[in-house]
């Protein structure tokens, strides 16, 4: 997988000036995602930038970025590199106001710190680094630890025996799947207090808006980038934690994407290339979500050793089949290799994209049956005096496995949505594909609560992909437990007024 540099794309800097990064907000919602405030200076003049909460992975204080980039940013010379071990010293939370200000902005912000004292020497650690290094130390979990209790999303998991079994969700993306990232998980779901701390986070940053946790570490081993003073050091940067202890002997991790590879001479049904490539990706804020057109970000900045590594088996379930050769009937793909991402994207949940539907009558009737019948049936729905509008959207399915094509093997398989507007503001979706005599329900979706449709949409999509034309049990019952009323509706031999009468008693 191609490592990226990733560049912010609305940086208000000069191109080559090094600007400063003094100071990491705290997380807040907008728009249904977690932003951040970063503050940076370029000599008197100090800006203010909002980025992706999960940015923080990249930032440290003190250090200098140029020109957006935000991988490599560079320390300062007098600052050094040190050994820090202050395991058995009793922490001291410290909190104080703080203020920062600049062109078009003035904000008041609290300074959130653990102090330790050892050999009459004072450590000053701020709790967004430990955060940041040690307990989030990549941007998939950084997502997750200001949720609640959401990794149960994309994984569960048992102890048993000196054994953890792992069962990753088709959610959590396959490139998740390396020693370090397996490792660290290991090592929050072994040691109570890891966890404690890991999920108490999201817990009370969504109860109290305050981003605020107890010091639980049994071990308090790091090295780190530190200003140093007489008798004082603050710790700027944790570049590596020592010692971790993962307390069970084995790791057996299972996920859809493990199987066993065939080789086999048959040609290629389809190949895609990218029309254009390059070395960077552009990180924007304003995009919501995240791809599913996975690029992989370049994020070992963080160090973690282990006292003992457990033994860790990949479990293979399934097999598929590798086609090493293209012929005269392989169809090549060009695609654009769209390089906006947003840094959501590390186990992303859904496309950047959002999904655009259409005035039903700007839609004729398709020539296949199947998607012309539910086209009938959402014209009838519109004529309802209690539905304020009917929408509709048609598009190909997502690009997986092999359901994302017709039995043709090159000709891609479609869906289509139908958003039902009800006159109180409810909104309510009808789902179906091209099914090719496949026994496969018609999906409706309806709920009282505000919900990202957006995400739910998506998954379902996805989920209906990699379960190869089925819809996925696990994201129906995780949509359901969002409060949303999930009604298959079967594809019997009914005249579209019959479907319609059936449908609308539901909404």
């Amino acid at each position: 997988m191609k490592k990226k540099a990733a560049k912010i794309t609305n940086w208000p800097f000069e191109k080559s000036e090094k600007a400063i990064l003094m100071w990491l907000g705290e997380p807040f919602k907008r728009e249904n995602k977690w932003m951040v405030n970063t503050y940076f200076k370029v000599d008197n003049r100090r800006e203010r930038i909002t980025l992706d909460w999960s940015n923080i992975h990249f930032l440290s204080i003190d250090k200098c970025y140029i020109n957006g980039d935000l991988n490599n940013g560079m320390k300062l010379e007098e600052h050094e590199i040190i050994d820090i071990d202050l395991t058995g010293i009793k922490a001291e939370y410290i909190e104080k106001d703080w203020s920062i200000w600049g062109k078009g902005f003035n904000d008041k912000l609290k300074s959130k710190t653990f102090n330790f004292i050892k050999n009459g020497v004072l450590y000053n650690v701020p709790t967004i680094e430990i955060i940041r290094a040690i307990l989030a130390p990549n941007r998939f979990l950084l997502n997750r630890i200001v949720e609640m209790n959401t990794l149960e999303t994309y994984f569960g998991y048992k102890l048993n025996e000196g054994i953890l079994d792992i069962q990753f969700y088709e959610e959590y993306n396959k490139a998740l799947l390396t020693f370090e990232r397996i490792c660290h998980l290991a090592w929050i779901l072994t040691n109570e207090n890891i966890s404690r701390m890991f999920y108490g986070i999201g817990q009370k940053l969504w109860y109290s808006g305050d981003l605020k946790f107890d010091f639980l570490f049994d071990n308090f081993n790091i090295k780190a980038r530190v200003e140093r003073r007489e008798k004082y050091i603050r710790i700027l940067e944790i570049v590596g934690l020592n010692n971790k202890r993962i307390n069970v002997n084995k790791i057996e991790v299972h996920h859809p994407s493990l199987e066993e590879t065939e080789l086999t001479d048959e040609a290629k049904k389809r190949v895609y290339i990218h029309k254009n490539d390059q070395n960077e990706i552009g990180l924007n804020p304003n995009i919501q979500g995240a791809t599913k057109s996975f690029d992989a970000l370049n994020t070992q900045l963080i160090s973690h050793n282990y006292e003992l590594i457990p033994k860790i088996e990949k479990v293979k379930t399934g097999r598929k089949i590798r086609r090493s050769k293209q012929d005269e009937d392989t169809k090549i793909h060009l695609t654009n290799n769209e390089k906006i991402r947003t840094t959501a994207d590390e186990g992303g949940e859904e496309v950047v994209r959002g999904l655009e539907f259409t005035n039903m009558q700007f839609i004729k009737n398709e020539s296949v049956l199947e998607l012309n019948e539910i086209i009938e049936v959402l014209k009838l729905l519109e004529k309802r005096g209690n539905i304020k509008k009917v929408e509709i959207m048609l598009g190909e399915l997502p690009i997986s496995k092999n359901f994302s094509w017709l039995s043709d093997g090159i000709t891609r398989r479609r869906y289509i949505i139908g958003k039902i507007i009800m006159i109180d503001g409810r909104e309510c979706f009808l789902l179906d594909v091209e099914r090719e005599k496949r026994s496969l329900s018609m999906i409706l979706l309806v709920s009282d609560k505000v919900v990202d449709w957006n995400k739910i949409l998506w998954r379902m999509l996805f989920g209906l992909v990699n379960e190869n034309g089925k819809w996925s049990r696990i994201k129906l019952g995780g949509i359901e437990r969002l409060g949303v009323k999930v009604i298959r509706k079967k594809h019997i031999r009914k005249d579209i007024y019959n479907k319609e009468i059936s449908i609308y008693k539901e909404l």
